[in-house]
């Protein structure tokens, strides 16, 4: 799991915004399959209401998890047609603004248009440090801990040996 929140930091780090976003956005879902052996819509929001607290005025557990599926499954930030929507539109993302604004019923080129404003650095920081602190408050949970031994590594390279996967 490290090595997923580095490559999110990496991301950051390295001004690469999207993919920054498109990790951070899974960790919920991937700490759902840790702890229950799967993941969905329900489980996500729940994750996301008690381990973001920060965010409960803004953003509701479902209405990230649209989020969730918008960005990864159509690159969308309009949430409108999302089955689990509750209360948001739309979200726009930023990169040198405040982080956390809600914008009602402004006029954008004559249509009226209701949106969450996230600066996407302390975004994507915020869901790594929470999957952090689930990852610490669940130390000894040997369901948990077996499942996560059972998650992707990329390793420098590999060959097949004998019937064997062989890595230098």
């Amino acid at each position: 799991m490290q090595s997923i929140l580095s490559a999110i930091r990496d991301a950051l780090k390295q001004e690469n915004w999207h993919a920054a976003l498109f990790i951070s956005m899974t960790l919920p879902d991937i700490c759902c399959a840790l702890e229950f052996g799967s993941s969905d819509g329900r489980k996500y929001a729940q994750w996301f209401d008690y381990n973001l607290p920060t965010y409960n005025n803004f953003l509701s557990g479902n209405d990230c998890y649209a989020l969730r599926c918008s960005l990864l499954h159509a690159g969308k930030t309009d949430i409108t047609e999302q089955k689990k929507r509750e209360v948001l539109n739309h979200v726009l993302f930023v990169t040198r603004t405040p982080h956390l604004n809600v914008f009602k019923d402004c006029i954008i080129n004559g249509v009226q248009e209701s949106f969450l404003q996230l600066n996407v650095r302390p975004f994507c920081e915020d869901f790594c440090l929470a999957t952090e602190n689930w990852l610490k408050a669940h130390l000894e949970n040997r369901a948990i801990q077996a499942r996560l031994h059972n998650t992707v590594q990329v390793h420098g390279s590999g060959y097949i040996y004998r019937g064997a996967i062989k890595f230098e």
